[in-house]
């Protein structure tokens, strides 16, 4: 199954002219980000892709995934100018999107998905306000939720805060991302957040955040899209075994598993704030 061509669509209307001159106009731009998750050049799906082949198992060959949960949370969309500031991206508030922190599902529940959930969200909309330019040539964003809302109660919260299998509790906060095969999963989020001896206050001032932030620069918003890509992630480790700890990576420092992809997300895997040459050092998310 080969990647379907994906666009983002840029619908730009003027809706007030301040003073006299194009310079002065406000502008309101709906905006809608198309995203896909491959395998390679193969579109995500649940069940085995048995035509491709990913990491360094079977003596270097790769080994075919078995998807079982494909979900990830962005947050903090911005986009530019060539040489403008990072304007945020103001979300749609829906059932996918609340604040600044949009959900993206690529699992649907069928075959070895059945845990996840039947709907899926491919798309992050928004509306850009109070630019004239519509050359919107870089893209911004970090993958996970925000601090600010990582300790929220799921069963009390709002959707898209509110989805059963993507927190690990109220201290560990939410998984910023899930990509799971069988028998090897990936689960990133916040770790290190404490509580006292009442298990009330928490504390995360010494936490790694593992919230990897991706800056896209020359970016032409005609006809480019988010495209998350798991061969690329996993290229550097053997999906079919697991050295200990957590079977895969749980995003705990000493999971031996970790490194290779906390390398590949751009992040220091001792601190989890992004590599010293930066998150966007990462090889798995492309615009295309």
């Amino acid at each position: 199954m080969n990647l379907r061509s994906i666009s983002l669509a840029l619908t730009a209307f003027l809706l007030t002219a301040c003073g006299g001159s194009d310079d002065d106009s406000v502008v309101t731009r709906d905006i809608s980000l198309n995203v896909s998750a491959v395998v390679g050049a193969t579109s995500v799906a649940c069940g085995e892709l048995t035509d491709v082949l990913v990491g360094t198992g079977n003596e270097g060959n790769g080994s075919a995934p078995d998807i079982k949960d494909f979900r990830l949370y962005v947050s903090e969309i911005q986009v530019a100018t060539d040489d403008g500031e990072f304007v945020d991206l103001e979300l749609t508030q829906n059932d996918w999107q609340h604040d600044n922190v949009a959900l993206l599902d690529f699992e649907d529940a069928t075959s070895s998905c059945a845990s996840g959930t039947s709907a899926t969200n491919t798309t992050i909309d928004g509306t850009l306000e109070g630019l004239s330019s519509d050359e919107y040539t870089r893209v911004r964003f970090t993958i996970g939720v925000p601090e600010a809302l990582n300790h929220l109660d799921r069963t009390t919260a709002v959707s898209p805060l509110n989805i059963d299998g993507m927190t690990w509790s109220w201290a560990g906060g939410y998984k910023h991302m899930r990509l799971d095969v069988d028998g090897w999963n990936i689960h990133l989020g916040t770790t290190g957040c404490s509580l006292d001896d009442n298990n009330d206050n928490l504390d995360c001032s010494s936490a790694r955040p593992n919230r990897p932030v991706y800056t896209f620069e020359n970016i032409d918003t005609e006809s480019s899209a988010i495209v998350f890509d798991y061969a690329a992630l996993v290229e550097d480790s053997d999906i079919t075994t697991d050295a200990g700890g957590a079977t895969g990576c749980m995003s705990d420092v000493t999971d031996p598993e970790c490194a290779a992809l906390f390398t590949n997300l751009g992040l220091d895997v001792t601190t989890g704030e992004c590599a010293s040459e930066g998150c966007d050092s990462q090889n798995w998310v492309r615009f295309e």
